[in-house]
């Protein structure tokens, strides 16, 4: 198998575990029974790419795979290649992660379990140490990060057993084994995000602590965050909105968008992060709480007004340092605000 297989491979069980589309240029389909091969095929389009369950692994038309989902504690085996455990979210802090380990969601308790750690992180800075290494990848996290409407691609389309046909492993019912690739689209385009979660979880109360907690999808680009620091460097270094505020940023005030840098304090110095490119660069104390304020409010003036007090200026001196800052990183391709998603 080539790398270039390989890759496609890794992109697509990602699609399957997050929900988040674009991984692959087509959707991904699932079949948890080898009888549902020849059907789940004739489902993909050009791009798809199509895992069986103990599939023939001499067909080039499918990716073979060995091992459950389903079960916590397992592992899963790719096309021969990629291998993945599989842990629920609730025993995810009592776990040392070896390999690729895909952390699940799949009930009340893991659901309750992934907001109270959330809420934590915004509140005192402590992240679950397991959910910032490299090779965890937490499921369902295009519902989680806000993706949109997921349905209205079909990123993914899960064949169960018995022939049930699922938008996703943990998704709602959208037809049966034998329905054409375009009915299965109509039933799941008017599906809320939160259907994927439907078949194991409370859709609703998914949806009221997603609504409670609009700064989740922020919360997640801070795992990714940490990703880029090195793990030695973890122990004594803070994310600037999580239990850290440079300027005293009120309930009011916005987290940043999840594309927007984040800024780092170690040892009473400061770096901004960029997680598109993986740069880093250092800058002042002033500087980053300028940046925290320009992020949280997403107005050069506002961001001048809150800060002002504390870098012991006028509001028109700080709005022109604003504007400077700002500017500065502009011209380094460093969107402050992270519109550009």
């Amino acid at each position: 198998m080539t790398l270039s297989q390989q890759q496609t491979i890794a992109a697509a069980v990602d699609q399957w575990v997050t929900g988040i589309p674009g991984r692959i240029p087509g959707h991904v389909v699932f079949a948890e029974n080898p009888a549902h091969a020849g059907y789940a095929k004739d489902l993909a389009v050009e791009g798809s790419v199509v895992l069986v369950v103990d599939g023939d692994a001499d067909d080039p038309d499918i990716v073979s795979v060995k091992g459950s989902f389903d079960e916590p504690g397992g592992e899963l085996l790719l096309g021969g290649t990629l291998n993945l455990e599989i842990q629920d979210y609730v025993a995810l802090p009592f776990v040392n992660l070896v390999g690729a380990t895909v952390v699940r969601i799949t009930g009340l308790e893991d659901q309750q379990a992934f907001f109270d750690d959330a809420d934590e992180a915004r509140r005192s800075g402590h992240f679950i140490v397991q959910l910032t290494e490299v090779n965890a990848v937490l499921s369902e996290r295009g519902l989680l990060g806000g993706y949109g409407s997921l349905n209205r691609s079909l990123s993914r389309i899960h064949i169960t057993a018995d022939g049930t046909i699922l938008n996703g492993p943990y998704g709602t019912v959208i037809g049966w084994a034998g329905d054409p690739l375009h009915d299965l689209r109509i039933k799941a385009v008017p599906l809320k995000p939160e259907s994927a979660v439907a078949s194991i979880s409370d859709a609703s109360e998914m949806r009221a602590q997603l609504s409670d907690r609009p700064w989740i999808p922020r919360y997640l680009a801070a795992l990714d965050a940490w990703k880029f620091i090195l793990r030695d460097h973890h122990a004594d270094t803070r994310l600037v909105g999580f239990g850290l505020s440079l300027y005293g940023a009120t309930e009011s005030h916005n987290h940043p968008l999840p594309g927007a840098p984040f800024i780092l304090e170690r040892h009473g110095e400061y770096r901004l992060l960029d997680t598109k490119t993986g740069r880093l660069f250092k800058i002042g104390a002033d500087a980053a709480t300028l940046i925290e304020a320009i992020s949280n409010l997403r107005d050069v003036e506002a961001a001048a007004t809150v800060t002002a007090t504390t870098l012991g200026v006028s509001p028109a001196a700080a709005e022109g340092s604003a504007r400077s800052v700002v500017a500065q990183f502009d011209q380094l391709g460093i969107d402050l605000l992270g519109e550009l998603r």
